[in-house]
């Protein structure tokens, strides 16, 4: 049996003696009872001793056990004090008995002239204890389950930091290799083909025409890896020169309207890396899905936020296609504003189109 060590904060030296004495004879309770004649003392043991639970007077010469409350938990630096309080009151202190509890009081007795309130004195303390051990086990719980969330997002972010890495590195060999081989392969055939002169071979120039049509597909494929415009100039530009090419590619009605006081802004490549893979993955979902006919990318400076939205005229996203965990998309664009602190909305209706919008804070709110 562990002994429990209670604070009893009580100026009547009466009391005091008679909640020892109910420890003492209550079956199966052992207490180290700690003593204190006035709120101040009080407060004073509770920092230093830290007991497992405090019985508290509302009447004390210097203070309210309302102030108690609030001064417990000023010294601790909470909210609400985390030594778990229990109120004694009077008879008639209901309205007092309530607002101790909205204070941070885990519990009251009414202290009844007659003394009653000592017979289940040990009991309702240790029913608070009991409390108390299960919000401390929840505690630790959401602790754990918070910093694994942490570390999970922590996680994620390095890898989106290797795979943006590798997209570079594959965009850049295949535009040295593969690119420099189809382009000497289509520069051999316009040779032959002009060496053949007006007898030129068919065969010639179609195979000149599928060489340019793989060149063709291989900057597609560098662009979808890792388009240049982003690393040389920056993310404006190259958000407007993607519209482009959505609307080049699909047929879509695609613009691009970067207000001045967004085009003035400068931010860092991960920002900027973000920003573009979520208007990317946004367009990619019109095209995909929308069945749309125009798309707008829209960029505005709001404060210290820059403010990303892409509307289409499709057939509007519904509630069951925003919350389905099968939507790695979706899932993968709220991920990576969760880790620069930035929010991401998405809404629609049937009929009427989608939007989506990005806050992405312009300093680090993360820490």
């Amino acid at each position: 049996m562990s002994t429990v060590r209670v604070l009893i904060v009580e100026d009547d030296v009466v009391d005091r003696i008679a909640c020892r004495r109910a420890f003492a004879q209550a079956p199966g309770f052992s207490c180290e009872l700690l003593e204190a004649e006035s709120g101040q003392e009080g407060l004073d043991i509770a920092l230093r001793e830290k007991p497992d639970c405090i019985l508290l007077d509302y009447h004390l010469p210097d203070l309210t056990g309302l102030e108690f409350l609030a001064r417990l938990a000023a010294d601790q630096g909470e909210p609400q004090p985390t030594i778990p309080v229990m109120m004694l009151t009077g008879a008639d202190s209901a309205t007092v008995a309530a607002e101790a509890m909205r204070r941070g009081a885990r519990d009251y007795m009414v202290k009844d002239s007659d003394g009653r309130y000592l017979d289940f004195l040990a009991g309702a303390i240790d029913r608070l204890l009991r409390e108390q051990r299960l919000i401390d086990e929840k505690q630790q719980a959401e602790r754990v389950l918070r910093q694994s969330q942490k570390e999970l997002r922590e996680l994620a972010a390095y890898q989106e930091k290797l795979k943006e890495h590798e997209r570079t590195r594959i965009a850049q060999e295949i535009h040295d290799e593969l690119g420099g081989l189809l382009t000497g392969i289509k520069a051999y055939i316009s040779v032959a083909i002009e060496r053949s002169g007006e007898q030129s071979d068919p065969l010639l120039n179609d195979a000149a025409k599928l060489a340019q049509d793989a060149i063709e597909t291989v900057r597609r494929v560098i662009t979808d890896l890792r388009p240049s415009v982003l690393d040389q100039l920056g993310i404006w530009p190259a958000l407007e020169w993607y519209a482009e090419q959505v609307a080049q590619r699909s047929g879509l009605r695609c613009s691009c309207n970067i207000t001045p006081a967004a085009m003035a802004l400068e931010l860092d490549a991960e920002r900027s890396t973000m920003l573009f893979r979520v208007a990317q993955e946004a367009l990619t979902n019109v095209v995909r899905h929308a069945e749309a006919s125009e798309a707008r990318l829209l960029v505005d400076r709001d404060g210290d936020n820059v403010v990303l939205r892409v509307e289409d005229d499709g057939k509007g996203i519904e509630s069951a296609g925003l919350s389905d965990r099968e939507s790695w998309g979706l899932f993968g664009m709220h991920e990576r504003t969760r880790r620069l602190a930035g929010e991401l909305n998405i809404s629609g209706k049937a009929g009427q189109g989608t939007t989506l919008q990005l806050r992405l804070p312009l300093e680090d709110k993360n820490g």
